[in-house]
């Protein structure tokens, strides 16, 4: 009779282990064994900041990220960091090591380094132990390697911390050493103690080995024992064939010890190692006495002794027995024996008086065999057990099978007690895993009249976060582009990964015409989608490698069961409610059968759909939760069920399969049925939210994070399911012969907020963004050391999903009084999906985060969940400003401005902006209407977008109060007028800087503001518009201005013509000799310039000069002839010296202009003719 299936009560919950942080990998070389102290610090590599190279193919992969062996161990006397994941890699040449703890204390930074140390020769496979001290706060790791060197890692705290920490000093902390015995092979090594470690040889023997308390490893002390008596060797050598295994290149003897149980148990005062060897015989070492103290066969069936070669246990079996002892009076031993269909006993250990151990099968009338997952071929690889503190005769058996990279993980409760009751348990009572759902999402797919491109959906599908390992994709791309040819694969090596894996897969499809200029887009849709196929299954054949169980480890600290993978590690949490009736269909809880129907008939019913149908229910339902509603929710689901098409694409069949989900009718859907399923989604009404005492570290971020993400998915797809179910009962039953009375609109009512609230988390969970990481140790850190001293290295980022940034200061797994981290963690995660969830942050507050750390693309993304609030539509239109797009923001400040201006104090304190506003801008919010506005101008004005500044500006002054002279309202005033000024000069809007003038009280601003708007008109070619200006009360100032602009120019033939301009001004004032006298000072400047005599008019005979000297004369003759003179100072000619070098000042009258203009009208048409003075002559001497 087959056994029952198991009831999945656990979650898979697997883990990366791909760093957050950029330069979290620790490169160290260590030393070979012998070498001098001087040499090997000159040697020595020096320990790097690294990033793993890509692989470049399956083999270079597996070689780089999949372990051969690794595990987790837990620390038991210091807590930070408590958790430590060991992995065997590069062909058994490295050893990673990093802290992989859930929580850490609040006080010290995160310990997310990882140490990829990089031995000589490689590890010898089952000799690698840890051990943890109680006297010193750091971590020993024991290697052997198969040069039989034995080193000794002693490491602190901070080497997972720091990376300076690891720098210069790997001598002190790493040590070798060389067994005299060096002839003998070993096979398994243990801890039995901080200080003592027992070394399994090929031949049979122990080597125990100590040291000091506190010794650096470099000097131990060793004793040697046989496996057995003489009688014992004897039975080995005579038995039929041979007494030797062959494991890899080495033969080992039958005795020799495979697995060994750490630590050594203490019983009545004497320490006791307890092993298994190959002859399927589990053996109780004395390690006072230096002798055996048991020996017996592992199933208590001793056997003659031709019969004995048939018992031999696979040598790369080691976990095989497990030894708890929590009183000084006997020991509880636990063996499997992976013979046959496997087989566990439970031993009662107890000493008696001839020093030896007395062995009791605890069980001796039943057999226990565990159960299997399937009926598929499965070993079981690890096992481990979980004692009752409270009550010595429960029993928790956790066991580990494996198929290949496939694993399961089976729990079985059970007391000791009848055989009868005990054979039931072990037959029926056995409790799974259920694993991933998450890898089971549906690939993308196209849909007619879908806008989202196939492409961008590939990656969002990819990329996913902890879908794929960053490793993962780079090692699938190089493959992919290997077998395109050498033209792609040199393509991939440019870009970031998305933009690399677009260009690949876009070059091997060719966009081809139909006829004529149409172009087959569905045909280089299709192609294009069947090439991310190809590349999804290649990094599915990869990923699939990576799940290769290694080992299972309880915490002691909350009895979580963690599974060791080859690249990754499995959190075992706790089902919820509703996981534990999606994973036991046929087999649910007691009293939620009225829940599971509907549950499975809605989802099945989804399932007998088209996609492309299900694809319109979606988009159409995203666009409901999105909108403020406008109908009635009966309305709502008329509406939803017209658009979709609901006639039309669900015909009799899918009915018929609904209504046979459903037991033949429609009776069991009720209101109940849908409280309590809405109650599985939602935390309990009692539920007080957990103390954060410690705040989780990096890996537990991950873990809630990944948790969030299948919760999330889970309760979205029962949502829509029921959503398109109750729709359909809406519009086709209830209003039918089959109507019930059941009000489908108020669980709709109820079920499109949670929709709503599910998109939101997933949203903020498959979000990714970088954050810089904050600096928690000196500027000598090694990647600091390598950039120039003279440039800052540039900030270290740590990338991770907007919910992680915005909400794990919230999070915490503190556990209570008899509650176990599986359990805690499954809260959490249903609390933080809720709908009602304690770790709730408005998506205002989101959006500031985002804002805050320069993510405008994804705060405009966001805007879709945003609230309706003042403070929400602030929020967005300051994302719209960010994301440049000014006009949407101007509008959406504006449908803030009344609740935002509103003077509030109280409400001015309650905008939680994640860091976003500073103080001055929250200063500014609900202030008052003039105050608000004021703030919107900074924010326009500081991007530049002057013709908003302009516009709020004006809105800031329009609402100020008459008359109101209090000190803060005229320094508010005198801001928007300089900013209002300042924004109509920078758009040339001249004639509004012009009327904020008159309106400084400030002369001294004035006056500034005056040559600022003349400067600028000058500069922009506005002059005839700066003439035209009345400048009431400020001609003066404008005069003096230009008259000092003129006096600074050089040459008056380039740049701006502020002589011209001064006259221009002083002639439309009437000012004609003042315009008279700066057009002389130009005339002079051009006589001394040398570009005063260019030809420029067609008669020969108009020049600058000339030109000049008209409008001189045209601005004296509008003066009366007795006042048509004006004062000159002859500028001094060039070599002269002493008194002739000073100015001499004389008076110009018209007469004299218009005769030096004729003079200079005859030097030009002299020249012309080629007539020239004589040099020296005072007058023209003509030739």
């Amino acid at each position: 009779m087959e056994s029952p299936s198991p009831f999945y009560a656990y979650k898979e919950t697997r883990l990366d282990l791909e760093p957050a942080t950029q330069g979290s990998t620790v490169a160290i070389r260590l030393p070979p064994h012998g070498a001098s102290t001087i040499l090997s610090r000159t040697a020595q590599k020096r320990s790097q900041v690294t990033e793993i190279p890509i692989a470049e193919d399956e083999v270079a992969f597996r070689r780089s990220h999949l372990a051969t062996a690794a595990s987790i161990y837990h620390r038991s006397h210091y807590k930070s960091p408590r958790s430590f994941l060991w992995r065997v890699l590069e062909d058994g040449k490295v050893l990673s090591v990093r802290a992989v703890d859930v929580s850490r204390p609040s006080n010290s930074a995160d310990a997310n380094l990882t140490l990829r140390l990089n031995f000589p020769s490689p590890i010898t496979p089952g000799c690698i132990a840890l051990s943890d001290s109680k006297d010193h706060d750091i971590l020993s790791i024991f290697v052997i390697t198969e040069s039989k060197h034995l080193y000794t890692l002693t490491l602190r705290p901070d080497f997972f911390r720091k990376p300076s920490s690891t720098e210069d000093n790997v001598d002190d902390w790493c040590k070798s050493w060389v067994s005299h015995a060096s002839f003998k092979l070993p096979h398994r090594l243990a801890t039995l103690g901080a200080d003592d470690l027992l070394i399994s040889a090929h031949d049979g023997s122990l080597l125990k080995l100590d040291r000091n308390s506190g010794g650096d490893g470099s000097v131990w002390r060793e004793s040697h024992h046989s496996a057995g008596s003489w009688t014992q060797n004897l039975r080995s050598m005579i038995v039929r064939g041979s007494n030797t295994v062959l494991y890899g290149k080495h033969s080992l003897e039958l005795s020799s010890a495979t697995s060994i149980a750490t630590p050594a148990a203490i019983i009545d005062g004497v320490s006791y190692v307890f092993m298994v060897s190959l002859d399927h015989r589990l053996r109780i070492w004395n390690l006072a006495a230096g002798r055996m103290a048991y020996n017996g066969d592992m199933l208590n069936q001793e056997t003659e002794l031709h019969e004995e070669a048939k018992k031999v246990i696979d040598p790369s079996q080691s976990q095989l027995v497990k030894v708890f002892g929590d009183n000084d009076e006997s020991a509880l031993c636990v063996t499997f024996s992976p013979l046959g269909t496997g087989q566990f006993k439970f031993w009662n250990a107890t000493p008696n008086e001839a020093g030896n151990l007395e062995v009791v099968d605890l069980f001796p009338d039943n057999t226990l065999i565990p159960q299997t997952p399937t009926s598929e071929i499965w070993t079981l690889a690890d096992f481990s057990v979980v004692l009752d503190r409270s009550n010595a005769n429960n029993f928790t058996l956790w066991a580990l099978w494996k198929n290949n990279v496939t694993y399961r993980l089976h729990k079985l409760n059970f007391q000791s007690g009848s055989t009868s009751r005990l054979r039931d348990a072990w037959e029926g009572s056995w409790e799974a895993m259920a694993t991933e759902t998450l890898r089971e999402t549906p690939l993308p797919a196209a849909f007619p009249g879908d806008s989202a491109d196939m492409t961008d959906k590939w990656l969002d599908f990819i990329l996913f976060p902890g879908r794929f390992t960053g490793a993962t994709i780079e090692t699938g791309l190089a493959i992919y582009a290997r077998g395109l040819g050498s033209a792609k694969e040199a393509a991939r090596r440019s870009g970031s990964l998305p933009e690399r894996m677009c260009a690949i897969i876009a070059s091997t499809v060719s966009l081809q015409h139909i006829s004529g200029d149409n172009m087959n887009y569905e045909e280089f849709r299709t192609a294009t989608d069947t090439q991310w196929r190809r590349f999804y299954r290649l990094l599915l054949e990869l990923d699939k490698q990576r799940g290769e169980a290694m080992s299972l480890v309880i915490d002691p600290q909350g009895e979580m069961p963690w599974v060791i993978l080859a690249d990754g590690i499995t959190a075992i949490r706790d089902c919820s409610g509703l996981e534990k009736i999606w994973h036991n269909n046929g087999m649910v809880p007691a009293g939620t059968q009225h829940i599971a129907r509907p549950l499975f008939a809605a989802a099945s019913f989804r399932d007998s759909l088209s996609d492309h149908f299900i694809h319109g229910c979606k988009a159409m339902l995203l666009e409901e939760i999105f909108q403020e509603p406008s109908l009635t929710d009966p309305a709502r689901m008329r509406a939803f069920y017209d658009k979709c098409d609901f006639s039309n694409q669900i015909g009799d069949d899918e009915y018929s399969q609904l209504v046979s989900g459903l037991g033949g009718d429609f009776k069991g859907v009720t209101q109940h049925v849908y409280q309590a399923m809405l109650e599985l989604m939602n935390t309990a009404e009692d539920f007080d939210k957990r103390p954060q005492v410690l705040p989780l570290a990096e890996f537990g971020n991950k873990l809630v994070l990944k948790g969030v993400q299948e919760t999330t998915e889970l309760h979205r797809n029962v949502c829509l399911d029921q959503l398109i179910f109750l729709v359909l009962l809406e519009v086709e039953v209830n209003h039918g012969e089959e109507g019930i009375q059941f009000e489908t609109a108020a669980v709709f009512g109820q079920l499109m907020p949670m929709f709503a609230r599910l998109e939101l988390v997933n949203w903020l969970a498959s979000t990714q963004i970088s954050l810089p990481l904050k600096k928690v140790e000196r500027s000598n850190s090694i990647s600091e050391k390598a950039t120039s001293p003279t440039r800052k290295p540039p900030p270290r980022l740590e990338t991770l999903t907007v919910l992680e940034g915005v909400l794990r200061h919230l999070f915490g797994l503190d556990l209570r009084r008899d509650e176990t981290l599986s359990s805690v963690v499954t809260e959490v995660i249903i609390q933080i999906c809720a709908l009602d969830s304690e770790y709730e942050a408005p998506p205002a507050v989101i959006q500031c985060f985002l804002l805050k750390h320069d993510r405008a693309d994804l705060a405009i993304e966001f805007s879709r969940f945003a609230g309706r609030d003042a403070f929400s539509t602030y929020i967005q239109g300051r994302a719209c400003l960010a994301a440049n797009e000014p006009l949407t923001a101007s509008m959406l400040f504006k449908k803030a401005a009344f609740g935002m201006a509103y003077p509030n104090p109280k409400k001015r304190t309650d905008h939680r902006s994640a860091g976003y506003l500073d103080e001055t801008e929250r200063n500014l919010l609900n202030a008052g209407v003039p105050e608000y506005y004021a703030h919107i101008v900074a924010l326009f004005d500081r991007e530049k977008m002057y013709s908003f500044v302009i516009d709020f500006a004006r809105l800031s002054l329009q609402f100020m109060k008459v008359g109101n002279q209090e000190p803060q309202a005229i320094l508010l005033r005198t801001e928007m007028h300089s900013r209002l000024f300042n924004a109509a000069i920078q758009t040339a809007r001249f004639e509004l800087a012009y009327s904020i003038l008159a309106l400084f009280t400030d002369n001294a601003l004035q006056h500034s503001s005056v040559r600022t708007l003349v400067t600028k008109m000058c500069e922009s070619s506005y002059a005839s518009q700066l003439t035209e200006l009345p400048f009431i009360g400020l001609q003066d100032a404008v005069d003096s201005i230009l008259a000092q602009k003129c006096q600074s120019i050089v040459d008056v033939t380039v740049g701006v013509p502020y002589h011209k301009i001064l006259y221009a001004w002083r002639i439309k004032r009437s000012d004609f000799r003042g315009a008279a006298t700066i057009s002389l000072e130009r005339l002079q400047r051009l006589q001394q310039s040398g570009d005063g005599d260019k030809i420029i008019g067609e008669d020969g005979l108009e020049t600058p000069v000339t030109k000049q000297y008209i409008a001189l004369i045209n601005a004296l003759s509008c003066v009366e002839p007795k006042q048509a003179w004006i004062l000159s100072e002859e500028p001094p000619r060039k070599g002269a010296t002493g008194k002739n070098s000073q100015q001499k000042r004389k008076v110009v009258t018209l007469d004299d202009l218009r005769r030096a203009y004729q003079e200079e009208l005859d030097r030009i048409a002299a020249i012309q003719n080629n007539q020239f003075a004589f040099a020296g002559g005072d007058e023209m001497d003509v030739l």
